[in-house]
């Protein structure tokens, strides 16, 4: 059963837990499907792990949006996107990434919307950074972790090698409360002040790297203050790499940050060499974090964001990370919110 009420207040600032036969919506902020029989397709496999699919055919109108890519027009998305926030459903999926919350959370921000007294758990990566950004400047927890459009159960039809080791069945559980701690495994690529005994208590924040970078200076911009930041992104050259992290540093946000958490964030052409990743990060905390007197754990698994495996960061809840020599152990509660009540 579910531990909490049905109920809210505004002093509540945490999603609730799913009982079997309760409505999942699917939000489609960004990309459209992939093929017409796509979004059957996940209904479908919604159906099989026992909840109700909640989204409406209208949310799809590929030909009446810009550049015939996104789910639908900007203000259509962002319609759809605020009556899930409103409806019954306490978890939003994120249907694909790709392009187009930016413009969602834009049009959010000029209107005179304000977010519900009951959180909803929003779940997804990639685009749907900006939505976990908007989450967090509401105080909501979220999930960092696979879209529902993509994953190993989908990739007979998807043919997608973006995650298609990527069990979505797992989050299931944790929707349902089956598990509500996670243990993540790190290697340690800079191991910061000697707290190599004493767990660095904290909350995850972040997401997609570019997303991160194009919400600098916005009312949503990452706030690392108290937290580890974490990132991930598709391949990309070690010069423009290097050149985002450092300008992403002169923006303060690694400033009093807890520790780095980095996920899949392979050098292009050399996808397949995770010890090109880590030297290049090892260069940037050498070179532009130490000097700026910021020396904090900077850890790596490629387990999370576009690789095969995204496997699931919660975004905003208590964690805890423990340095032991050249691994690193993440504890992270699945819904313990961090933001103040």
């Amino acid at each position: 059963m579910n531990q909490f009420s049905d109920t809210c207040s505004s002093q509540v600032s945490t999603w609730k837990f799913l009982n079997e036969g309760e409505y999942i919506e699917i939000i489609a902020p960004s990309a459209a499907p992939l093929t017409p029989q796509h979004q059957h397709t996940v209904k479908e496999f919604i159906h099989k792990h026992g909840f109700k699919p909640a989204f409406s055919e209208e949310i799809f109108n590929m030909e009446a949006s810009r550049y015939q890519y996104y789910a639908h027009s900007d203000e259509e998305r962002t319609k759809h996107f605020i009556n899930a926030l409103q409806g019954n459903s306490k978890a939003l999926w994120a249907l694909l990434g790709g392009y187009g919350a930016a413009e969602v959370v834009a049009i959010i921000e000029r209107s005179s919307f304000s977010p519900p007294a009951c959180p909803k758990l929003i779940i997804g990566f990639s685009d749907i950074t900006a939505l976990h950004l908007l989450a967090a400047s509401w105080g909501w927890p979220s999930l960092h972790g696979p879209v529902v459009g993509l994953g190993k159960e989908l990739y007979s039809e998807t043919q997608e090698d973006v995650n298609k080791e990527t069990e979505l069945s797992f989050v299931f559980k944790i929707l349902k409360g089956e598990i509500t701690h996670l243990e993540h495994t790190f290697e340690v690529i800079h191991p910061g002040i000697s707290l190599m005994e004493i767990p660095i208590v904290g909350s995850v924040i972040g997401g997609n790297l570019s997303i991160i970078e194009n919400h600098s200076g916005t009312k949503t911009a990452l706030n690392g203050k108290g937290r580890f930041v974490f990132f991930e992104d598709t391949p990309e050259d070690g010069k423009r790499l290097n050149r985002r992290l450092i300008n992403l540093a002169r923006t303060g946000v690694f400033d009093e940050a807890k520790g780095i958490i980095i996920g899949y964030n392979p050098i292009q052409e050399i996808e397949d060499s995770p010890e090109a990743t880590k030297e290049a990060i090892s260069a940037f905390v050498t070179q532009f974090l130490l000097p700026k007197n910021i020396n904090i754990p900077v850890v790596y698994s490629p387990r999370f964001g576009h690789g095969l495996y995204n496997d699931v960061m919660p975004l905003g809840t208590m964690a805890s990370l423990n340095l032991q020599g050249e691994q690193a152990l993440l504890k992270v509660s699945v819904n313990e919110s961090a933001y103040k009540q």
